[in-house]
């Protein structure tokens, strides 16, 4: 008994998966018209829904954001800012941010949204 209990321990912690950091889940708000980008110099800045920021997935505190990105687009002056904001974020939080970018003079910032229906 103890070794079909041992052999069962075995096979479920060798078959779990462990998660290292936690992701934000950001549900991005709808959009009719729009380009997708390459895949090129991109940097990912997440805003999820009770105002967390990421920062190409690394939880950052929001005054951060434009230090970080400043520090990153030294010399790549084809950066591109993706912002995702969950659509039920405030506001205000995600002014914050766009205001983080403009003063770190991030190049191209884009916002990230959903294909909704439509032309």
């Amino acid at each position: 008994m103890a070794d079909i209990a041992m052999l069962l321990l075995i096979f479920f912690m060798s078959t779990s998966i462990i998660q290292s950091h936690q992701s934000t889940a950001v549900r991005l708000p709808g959009a009719t018209a729009g380009e997708r980008l390459q895949a090129e110099d991109r940097i990912r800045v997440s805003v999820g829904p009770n105002g967390e920021v990421a920062f190409n997935d690394a939880r950052v505190p929001l005054g951060d954001v434009g230090a970080l990105l400043a520090a990153k687009r030294a010399g790549r002056p084809g950066l591109v800012v993706t912002l995702y904001a969950d659509a039920g974020t405030p506001y205000a939080v995600v002014a914050g941010v766009l205001d983080q970018m403009k003063a770190a003079r991030a190049p191209r910032v884009t916002l990230a949204t959903t294909k909704r229906g439509g032309a």
